[in-house]
């Protein structure tokens, strides 16, 4: 059976095919690979008005704002180089590191953080808008013309990769002083990046350790963990993996067995489950209910921790819904409440990875411009500053595709 997702990608293709189809005479092209990947380009006007307005009307708000970011720009670029060249060194160190980047999209392979489509192509618009926008509305409040917004697509044979843009004119923008620049190309991962964090407080999402859930479910006006955790309950954990002579190897356990009480506690009191779980003790004995039988095994010294009692078994959580919602809501409202909770949740998540991923000192992108310009006026030479940024786009672009090829064949 198809899924929704699947379906959802489909519609997809096809209208965004017809938009291109309707709208030919005025896309732009660029070839990338022959005539089977190239680039593809809408030019408008839209949000145009909307960002003078912005523009003008808190220019001096929007202003302030760009050049605060232009400060968290750069710390964000110091933050995601050393996390590239951290885990670049690690993929060579240590054989079962995982890759550091890889690329988001809405199918399942080797090497790919999987988003399922309905929440990419959304958390993507959003995204993108909210990038775009704040590009558009820093240039015009440094009084720099937009010349132009719209939609782009990366395209296999048919579009795939949606993309916004905001084209400010480049004539008027280099003629400007280095911090006007600089806060206009740090404005859109920044604006991402700020978005994330409102989110955590808005819809009291839990980002301990550095914002801790207690703070954030105080300042939510709707707050996801809590009416997440009152939607779904477990109904058992499922085994997956055993560890070789561990206590639960020693015991009997198998792979496939369903744990539905541990200690007498059922695994659909999660709070509880989880409380007892994680109290667990060397030399401790621990009561696992499977199926019908209850199996007692005693704890061993956990590997990483002689403080925490180890069982040596790996398991996946298998959830439903709670009668309690489904009393309150009925199925489709307890499938909407879930919808939308998980796309806030994608939301955040993708907001903070595309924001510092467009910090990173690399080529065209924001904080490759960036670099290159404050390159510039550091040596007092563009020639001077245009090696450098050269030197550092290359090793920065080599550890990236590193990274891409150990995740798509390790």
């Amino acid at each position: 059976m198809v899924s929704i997702h699947a379906a959802l990608a489909v519609v997809f293709i096809v209208i965004m095919s017809a938009v291109l189809w309707v709208f030919r005479k005025r896309i732009i092209v660029q070839k990338l690979l022959g005539p089977l990947l190239y680039f593809v380009m809408l030019r408008t006007t839209w949000g145009i008005g909307l960002m003078d307005w912005f523009g003008s009307r808190f220019r001096r708000l929007m202003q302030w704002f760009g050049y605060a970011s232009i400060v968290i720009g750069f710390l964000g670029m110091a933050l995601i180089t050393y996390q590239l060249v951290k885990s670049t060194l690690m993929l060579f160190l240590t054989p079962e590191a995982a890759p550091g980047i890889q690329p988001v999209l809405p199918f399942e392979a080797k090497g790919v953080f999987f988003v399922p489509f309905a929440y990419w192509i959304i958390s993507i618009f959003v995204i993108a808008v909210i990038h775009e926008f704040a590009h558009g509305v820093l240039a015009r409040a440094h009084n720099i013309t937009v010349k132009s917004s719209g939609f782009a697509f990366l395209a296999a044979l048919v579009p795939v990769i949606p993309a916004a843009f905001v084209e400010p004119d480049e004539k008027q923008l280099v003629k400007r002083p280095a911090s006007q620049q600089l806060s206009v190309f740090a404005a859109g991962p920044v604006a991402n990046i700020f978005m994330a964090v409102a989110m955590v407080f808005l819809f009291g999402i839990d980002a301990s350790p550095l914002i801790p859930y207690d703070v954030t479910s105080r300042t939510a006006i709707f707050d996801v963990t809590e009416v997440g955790t009152s939607l779904i309950t477990f109904s058992h954990f499922e085994v997956n993996k055993i560890e070789p002579n561990s206590p639960a190897f020693r015991a009997g356990l198998a792979i496939g067995d369903k744990i539905t009480a541990v200690d007498g506690i059922p695994v659909s009191e999660r709070d509880r489950t989880l409380e007892r779980i994680t109290s667990l003790k060397p030399n401790e004995a621990v009561t696992l209910s499977i199926g019908d039988r209850d199996v007692q095994i005693l704890l061993g010294e956990h590997p990483e921790d002689a403080t925490r009692g180890y069982l040596g078994i790996g398991f996946s959580t298998a959830t439903e819904y709670a009668q309690d919602a489904l009393a309150k809501y009925g199925e489709l409202g307890v499938q909407t409440l879930l919808f939308f909770i998980s796309l806030i949740i994608w939301v955040f998540i993708l907001s903070i990875g595309i924001g510092l991923f467009n910090l990173i000192p690399l080529g065209p992108i924001d904080g490759g411009r960036m670099l290159k310009l404050a390159l510039e006026r550091l040596t007092g030479s563009p020639s001077g500053g245009m090696r450098i940024w050269k030197g550092v786009s290359m090793a920065i672009l080599g550890m990236v595709i590193v990274n891409l090829i150990v995740g798509f064949v390790r």
